[in-house]
């Protein structure tokens, strides 16, 4: 079995055309690590291109497939954080990616100022990677200078009343709807 390092596929699939996860360039870690967390960054997640993993029963040694129903993704959680967590090992991922008519997720963070600061109005997916890659870099030490584990906050979620408390005071506060809740 060998490891495929995160970074190093997002760009394999942005060298052959392949778009749905630009957004996520320059994360750490493994692919087969990523559903675990539904990773995510700048308006994607691993939710949005996801369609299935194998994953072995650490008890019984048995495959298991799980479709993206079954993997119960919600904000930077699955059901391999919860009742699955350390029930299994995930074998091997599949995604969904667009080959042609890709729909770019330049709206999120600062990406649309980065584009622009390049001169850049029809970006490609590697327009947007190289434009997440820049951001990230800007926020976080080089890892091969000074390990890091990159950013692995969530954001707050809060209620949509409060939400619109906060925001009468801070009417420049960064936001982003994750889902029509009340």
């Amino acid at each position: 079995m060998q490891e495929k390092n995160w970074h190093e596929f997002v760009l394999y699939c942005i060298a052959n055309n392949y778009g749905g996860i630009e957004n996520l360039s320059l994360i750490p870690g493994n692919v087969g690590t990523t559903p675990i967390q539904n990773i995510g960054a700048y308006g994607v997640e691993i939710k949005d291109t996801f369609f299935s993993c194998e994953a072995m029963e650490i008890v019984t040694q048995k495959i298991v497939t799980f479709d993206k129903d079954t993997c119960q993704f919600d904000y930077r959680e699955s059901i391999f954080k919860n009742e699955l967590k350390n029930k299994y090992i995930i074998t091997s991922v599949v995604f969904k990616l667009t080959k042609k008519n890709h729909i770019l997720n330049t709206s999120y963070g600062a990406i649309e100022t980065e584009l622009a600061a390049n001169g850049i109005t029809e970006p490609s997916l590697k327009d947007v990677s190289d434009a997440v890659i820049a951001i990230r870099k800007s926020k976080l030490p080089d890892p091969k200078e000074l390990g890091n584990s990159g950013s692995f906050f969530k954001n707050p979620i809060v209620k949509k009343s409060v939400y619109e408390e906060v925001v009468k005071v801070f009417p420049e506060m960064p936001h982003y709807k994750i889902s029509e809740m009340k």
